[in-house]
């Protein structure tokens, strides 16, 4: 069936079925981009003039904030750490976002300073969700770690470091 591009006038062949459900016959991508760049520059100025210059909104004044808290995303059954924005004093030790995972941050303030990236703070019952400071202890190492929980004492590292402070 022979249609007459609603942009430039041009005569192009289309299906009988295709006439049907378009309201407006285009002959090539670039008439149909021109019709709708014109269509929705309508609607863009008004909407516009409603709602002002676009000013982003970060932080908790953006409609998706959810707290400053995110998680890992899990693969099978486990359950992956929870992730908080980092306090200042603690930067040193957030990821590049300024995200820091949470158990590491309670280490790190209840020992008054950021932890190094080789100490690796290890949860008692193994949920990597209970951040309490009780439930939390801190290994030198990743070696010393495995030690600690294949029950084999290490050298000069308390096993079970009790945080009275």
């Amino acid at each position: 069936m022979t249609v007459t591009c609603a942009e430039c006038g041009t005569e192009f062949q289309r299906p009988p079925s295709h006439v049907a459900r378009v309201k407006s016959p285009t002959c090539s991508r670039q008439c149909n981009g021109r019709a709708r760049g014109r269509e929705w520059g309508k609607f863009g100025a008004e909407a516009q003039k409603m709602r002002g210059p676009y000013v982003p909104r970060m932080g908790a004044e953006n409609p998706a904030w959810k707290g400053g808290v995110t998680y890992k995303r899990p693969k099978g059954n486990y359950v992956g750490p929870r992730y908080v924005r980092c306090p200042p004093e603690f930067l040193p030790m957030a990821r590049t976002d300024g995200y820091i995972m949470e158990h590491r941050l309670v280490m790190a303030r209840r020992l008054r300073r950021c932890l190094l990236r080789s100490e690796v703070v290890n949860h008692i019952n193994h949920d990597p969700r209970d951040n309490r400071p009780e439930n939390l202890e801190l290994y030198p190492s990743n070696g010393d770690h495995k030690c600690g929980e294949a029950g084999r004492y290490v050298a000069g590292v308390a096993n079970r470091l009790s945080l009275t402070v």
